[in-house]
């Protein structure tokens, strides 16, 4: 066994960027190689896929319990937000940690990977995109000649688990000696479902930087949190998910504090219309955003795989933007009303532990 004998070769060859990430909906490789080297890009990714080996694993599989260890365990945000997706979501996948658990990583086996990778990554289940100075008759000839090696198998078993309704809301609280932190989580619908570009602009409007409406009101005006702002889509968004708003509480201030304009923002956010200029500002961020992204090929090539992947269409790419144009403050409204409600509501926080036995902080949750 030779150490980083792959990234080696990489490198010696002019490559930068090697790396690579797991979502909940996916697992990304990616690395930048001189257009002269397309060939050596296609042998070595298909002699990873048709003869793997895996070599160390056992002190690989330490290295991620170390990771989690550091992100999550010894992290209050992260735990927060762990405990926060555990409560919100009960039955989905989506409830358990993109790492797994600490015990299942310390259980894991060479031979439940050697039987995830038979599972998963076989050729109807990977997506490639490849972006740059390349002839695409070359590039798809090299395909056939190195990725048509790999055996064919069965596409890997569909999630038949459905999330039931909430029925009511939830809370969960965690005990830390850091900055206190709050999430509060709505569910929403997939990433197929008609109204989701409604909510990409909704998370403008309200999260969008500086201008947006979390920000000038709790951060800039009221000054009651440090930071304060929207993941449109959490954990992952292939399935039902959620729609998640988080508030810092600045010094002298708390989580009660910064629940309680949280609420009054999402319910005025509810009763009155978005006007037709932040509309209007959060529709050309959008476009000016992907373009861009287009101007990068390591960027462009994740879009088109994501989006392939996502849609079973790259071109949706593209396309998005025109569904992006076609939400009104109707829609935007109507989306609020029906999601942003108690029965589909998890409110998590953390706060300081009391001093000496006594009550917790004036003005926090107990």
């Amino acid at each position: 066994m030779v150490p980083n004998l792959y990234p080696t070769i990489i490198e010696e060859n002019g490559g930068v960027g090697l790396n690579a990430f797991t979502a909940r909906d996916s697992t990304e490789y990616f690395y930048n190689l001189p257009a002269n080297r397309i060939e050596l890009w296609f042998l070595l990714e298909s002699q990873r896929f048709l003869q793997p080996v895996f070599r160390e694993f056992y002190k690989e599989r330490d290295v991620v319990a170390e990771e989690r260890r550091m992100s999550v365990d010894s992290d209050p945000q992260g735990k927060l937000i762990e405990a926060l997706t555990a409560t919100a979501i009960e039955a989905h996948p989506y409830r358990r940690p993109g790492t797994g658990w600490a015990s299942d990583i310390q259980s894991l086996r060479a031979g439940d990977a050697e039987q995830f990778y038979k599972t998963y990554y076989v050729p109807g289940n990977i997506a490639i995109a490849i972006v740059g100075d390349v002839e695409p008759k070359q590039a798809r000839a090299l395909a056939e000649k190195y990725f048509g090696r790999l055996a064919t198998g069965p596409l890997p078993p569909l999630v038949h688990t459905v999330e039931p309704p909430q029925g009511g809301p939830r809370q969960v609280q965690i005990e830390s000696p850091t900055q206190p932190f709050e999430v509060i989580a709505y569910k929403r619908p997939d990433q197929y479902d008609k109204d989701d570009p409604v909510f990409d602009v909704i998370t403008s409007i309200l999260a969008g930087g500086r201008t947006g409406i979390l920000y000038k009101e709790m951060v800039r005006d009221k000054q009651i949190a440090l930071a304060a702002g929207a993941d449109g889509s959490m954990p992952g968004s292939k399935y039902p998910n959620l729609f998640v708003f988080y508030a810092f509480p600045s010094l002298g201030h708390t989580v009660a504090e910064n629940e309680k304009m949280l609420d009054e923002l999402i319910a005025r956010f509810k009763n009155e219309k978005v006007d037709a200029d932040a509309l209007a500002r959060v529709k050309t961020k959008t476009r000016a955003s992907l373009i861009r992204r287009l101007d990068s090929n390591s960027d462009l090539a994740q879009l088109l795989t994501g989006y392939y992947v996502a849609y079973g269409d790259w071109r949706k790419l593209f396309t998005s933007l025109d569904d992006i144009d076609r939400v009104t403050a109707d829609d935007v409204q109507r989306v609020a009303r029906k999601y942003f409600v108690n029965d589909a509501r998890t409110v998590a926080f953390d706060f300081q532990p009391a001093a000496s036995g006594s009550p917790a902080q004036s003005g926090e949750k107990q």
